[in-house]
């Protein structure tokens, strides 16, 4: 099991090149995606994840038109990432374009994956969330309580 908590600042190449942080790379693995988020953001899926995701599609039958198109509509997008021999990788264009990322970026760890933001992105979207709401929210999912 992993825990991805944290954040990161960071910055895009030349070359459209970023390094996942080390704290992040262990639990992470070699054998990761990014994904389209929801929020202009990029999931950075480790593959156990990616595949309980998959498997979370149960038994939709191969007949079910609409099931199929939602299984493959989302599995076209998601992204199989390679490192480079220093460790970096590229986000691909549509993502980023997607994420509207021009060069800064923040890297959250998610629980169970990373999210990939523009820095701008992240900024607006936190400028005025409370620790309290925060709170608040988490608590709500926490479900009625015995």
């Amino acid at each position: 099991m992993y825990s991805f908590n944290g954040r990161f600042n960071n910055r895009l190449d030349d070359k459209n090149r970023i390094r996942i942080p080390a704290k992040f790379k262990k639990d992470l693995g070699e054998d990761y995606k990014f994904a389209f988020g929801p929020g202009e953001s990029i999931y950075v899926l480790p593959k156990a994840e990616y595949e309980k995701i998959l498997a979370g599609f149960g038994d939709a039958s191969f007949f079910d038109e609409d099931a199929q198109n939602a299984i493959a509509q989302f599995t076209g997008m998601v992204y199989d990432v390679t490192e480079d021999n220093q460790g970096r990788v590229v986000i691909p264009a549509e993502l980023k374009e997607y994420a509207k990322i021009d060069k800064d970026i923040v890297i959250t760890g998610a629980a169970a994956y990373l999210r990939i933001e523009s820095a701008e992105a992240f900024a607006a979207k936190n400028a005025n969330v409370s620790v309290s709401s925060v709170f608040a929210k988490l608590n709500a999912l926490r479900g009625p309580k015995a």
